[in-house]
């Protein structure tokens, strides 16, 4: 019994080998695993970025679901499968609009009942038109209670008049004039804004303007020495065109206040700073007064390599060139 038990036991010289060999390498992998954290430093990361964009993007979305639920609007109504009564919600637009002027996409974006909006739009099809606010409130199947919500947001434009300001209204940038003769009107009074002169409180007069758009068109307005024309302010970030459509007929730009820069005179970072100059740009500029040692005329940067037509029209009203002393 017992020789049975020791051949059980017994190893050859190979299987010895082998057993000698399995458990160095077991010895070997546990020291490794001791040791290892000693031998290689751990790599360390720096997450603070990331955690701060996530942190805006959570603002971002509380802050847009703030302003939806703001722009949320809740009206009695029944339901139409027990007839009890319940509250619907109505996301009305914060922006003053003219129902002759919207397209169907603009009526969706309002939340507005779709059936609503056909109806709206097959009207406008054959013709027809709002002269007033009440011509809304008749389109077929138009809540009283949505209308409440939008008659204040209503502005349909009719005949047009012009406006006499008054000689103190000049200097401030909002003139708020009584009508003079027969041209355009929106409801009572219109409201006009020099978008060169305007602090952000006489910004807020335009229709769909908040103090952030218009700290934003300021901010812009400096960075530029000025507006010279309208199509500027969709390079005010957050601006489109829709938005610019509401109050583009509430504003005038006197290119007369543009701040310009006189090519002779700037230093390469003063031209620099302006949004339209980029690098290679002012290099160009720059190596080219230096070749001529002065420039007599905003005219000649047409003769830089780099610029093309529609460039120059860009820089050419923040450009000039005065006398040499």
């Amino acid at each position: 019994m017992k020789d049975r038990i020791k051949d059980y036991f017994a190893f050859t010289k190979k299987e010895q080998r082998g057993l000698i060999v399995l458990l160095v390498l077991m010895l070997f992998s546990v020291a490794l695993n001791i040791f290892m954290p000693y031998l290689i430093q751990e790599e360390t990361f720096d997450i603070t970025p990331f955690q701060q964009e996530v942190t805006e993007f959570l603002a971002a979305v509380k802050k847009e679901d703030s302003i939806r639920q703001a722009n949320t609007h809740y009206y009695s109504t029944v339901d139409k499968e027990d007839n009890t009564p319940v509250l619907a919600a109505f996301l009305a637009s914060p922006f003053h609009f003219d129902p002759n002027e919207l397209s169907e996409e603009q009526w969706i974006k309002m939340d507005m009942n779709p059936k609503i909006i056909w109806n709206i739009m097959r009207y406008q099809e054959k013709g027809g038109s709002f002269r007033n606010k009440e011509g809304l409130r008749k389109i077929y199947g138009m809540n009283d209670n949505i209308f409440s919500i939008l008659e204040s947001y209503i502005q349909i434009k009719g005949k047009e008049k012009t406006w006499e300001v008054k000689e103190s209204e000049k200097e401030t940038g909002i003139n708020v004039s009584s009508p003079k003769t027969e041209d355009k009107v929106y409801d009572e009074v219109t409201v006009m804004i020099d978008l060169n002169l305007a602090d952000s409180i006489g910004l807020l007069a335009l229709y769909g303007i908040g103090p952030s758009f218009a700290s934003r068109i300021i901010s812009y307005r400096d960075r530029l020495g000025g507006y010279s024309w309208t199509e500027q302010l969709l390079e005010v970030w957050g601006m489109d065109s829709l938005r610019l459509a509401g109050f583009r007929n509430q504003f005038n730009i006197d290119r007369d206040r543009v701040v310009k820069i006189d090519l002779n005179k700037t230093t390469f970072k003063e031209l620099l700073r302006h949004p339209y100059f980029e690098y290679y740009l002012v290099k160009a500029i720059f190596s080219y007064r230096d070749e001529t040692g002065k420039i007599d005329s905003v005219g000649q940067l047409r003769n830089l390599p780099v610029m093309y037509e529609e460039l120059y029209e860009k820089i050419g009203p923040y450009l000039k060139v005065e006398p040499m002393d």
